[in-house]
């Protein structure tokens, strides 16, 4: 069958999707299932040809940059082998956004790369975790897949992952696009896509990798600019500011970051609405127009958590100020 000839890499890493229950607490014990339990449990499972990579068991609150990059690695390596149809990476759902975009950023090759996981350990009764790894198989495997970059797919729909983020922390419906949508969904055996998201920027991966300190700040209201003077006292190589609606900024805050500025690391505007991007059109003390003339990088409509990852892989590859800007 021409399914049987189409190998599929399933890489785990731990995560919801690969626990169970302690029967002493009844708490959650991430990754305690090995990938090859975790396979067994998949539905005709006879069906896909694949082969288990058993790489982590961790919580994905674990996961540093040093894991993305072994991730990454491991994918680039498989594909170059040949042997793989496409790869569907099992993660837990606390930042798998976040390995999703650096993903994105670092893979260049047009095989299918999915990210899935669960909110529910397999063996709960309303576990989405089995379904989502069968859809899972079922997205790779559909010759539509190639060339969408990579893709999440989660309670029956496909998320491209530059655009996705988790939206609740408990319900199965846990992922969404915010102002996008997602690109696609699966109807029982059916994968059907709606649009395509364009790929423009690529990041180096590198062979050696050392982690940039960038840290995010959010601000509320009343807030003034002593974690930004915390993160510089730590060393930070970077910011990631989270401000209100266009990304404006209490006033109180202004010095501080003016400081930073002045001492050459870049700094990447973001803004805590999940919809629209940050943008110079108000005149007044702490406004995203104040801020960028200053030297702040506007970082459009990326959520803080991708900014930073962006960042964090612009300044492994040595990029100046400028270049970053350019990026961004």
């Amino acid at each position: 069958m021409e399914r049987k000839e189409k190998k599929t890499l399933l890489i785990t890493t731990g995560g919801t999707i690969a626990s169970k229950k302690d029967e002493g607490t009844g708490k959650i014990q991430s990754g305690a299932i090995s990938g090859y339990n975790l396979a067994s449990l998949i539905p005709n499972c006879q069906d896909f040809s694949y082969q288990v990579l058993d790489l982590l068991q961790v919580p994905s609150g674990h996961l540093t940059m040093l894991h993305l990059k072994e991730i990454a690695k491991t994918i680039k390596d498989a594909f170059q082998e040949g042997h793989y149809h496409g790869v569907v990476l099992t993660h837990g759902t606390d930042t798998l956004e976040e390995t999703a975009y650096y993903l994105d950023l670092v893979l260049n090759d047009c095989a299918p790369v999915i990210l899935t996981g669960s909110q529910l350990p397999p063996e709960e009764t309303a576990s989405d975790a089995l379904k989502n790894l069968t859809d899972s198989f079922k997205v790779v495997l559909s010759e539509e897949s190639k060339n969408k970059g990579v893709i999440v797919v989660f309670n029956g729909k496909i998320y491209a992952g530059s655009e996705v983020i988790k939206v609740h922390t408990s319900n199965l419906d846990a992922f969404a696009a915010p102002g996008w949508g997602p690109i696609g969904y699966i109807d029982e055996n059916e994968v059907i896509y709606k649009r395509i998201v364009s790929k423009s920027i690529k990041m180096a991966l590198g062979n050696s990798y050392k982690e940039p300190k960038v840290y995010m700040i959010s601000f509320a209201l009343d807030m003034d600019g002593c974690l930004v003077e915390g993160a510089l006292e730590a060393g930070a190589e970077g910011l990631i500011l989270e401000g209100f609606g266009r990304g404006q900024i209490p006033p109180k805050a202004i010095e501080a970051v003016e400081v930073a500025v002045n001492k050459g690391i870049p700094i990447v505007l973001t803004t805590r609405c999940y919809e629209g991007a940050v943008k110079g059109v108000y005149d007044y003390k702490g406004s995203a127009a104040q801020l960028e003339k200053m030297g702040v990088i506007m970082g459009k409509d990326l959520p803080k958590q991708k900014a930073r990852i962006k960042l964090i892989l612009a300044l492994a590859d040595s990029m100046s100020v400028k270049e970053i800007r350019e990026l961004f």
